[in-house]
């Protein structure tokens, strides 16, 4: 099991490197319709939430934060309790917890998240389309953690690979999404 962890964590040190996301703040986000976690019968849309006919008449429009992150990944069990936290004082904004492992099956991702203390609802990508559209995969192996805020215009007003330890990130998040 030790050497699993390590092997991972090799391989997204490495990618790290050569990685970049392909989402800038001004881009139009790329739309996506993933399944959740809890229930993949049900499907989130970015369209349920910005820039939509759909949400306007549902009342339902919102800024909205995608966290990519895997069950091998050590600074996600930082950076999502943190963002959990945000979102708490946040409700204008959905967060949104994107499962980018292949090979997990969304229980496992479920009691991680749970385990973690993240109560937001999780979203699973399981073959990385959504990963590799927003730049945060490449080929199996996916940088994470990866964040992206998407204001209600559609388009990303802040885009971060990796974890940065700082006490600012709340802040920097406030400030993209005009709180």
């Amino acid at each position: 099991m030790r050497s699993l962890v390590l092997l991972a964590c090799l391989a997204t040190s490495l990618l790290a490197g050569n990685s970049t996301l392909k989402v800038k703040a001004g881009d139009v986000a790329p739309k996506f319709m993933l399944t959740r976690l809890e229930d993949d019968r049900q499907r989130t849309a970015l369209s349920d939430f910005v820039d939509t006919a759909k949400c306007r008449r549902k009342g339902v429009c919102k800024p909205v934060v995608l966290a990519f992150w895997s069950t091998s990944c050590i600074p996600c069990r930082k950076e999502l309790p943190r963002l959990q936290a945000w979102s708490a004082t946040r409700p204008q904004a959905a967060f949104l917890p994107v499962l980018v492992d292949a090979s997990t099956e969304s229980t496992k991702g479920l009691q991680w998240l749970e385990q973690v203390k993240v109560e937001a609802k999780g979203l699973q990508d399981p073959y990385q389309a959504v990963g590799v559209r927003y730049g945060v995969c490449e080929g199996t192996l996916c940088n994470v953690p990866a964040l992206v805020a998407i204001g209600l215009d559609g388009k990303v007003k802040y885009a971060h690979q990796g974890y940065a330890d700082t006490t600012a990130l709340e802040a920097v998040l406030d400030k993209a999404l005009g709180f």
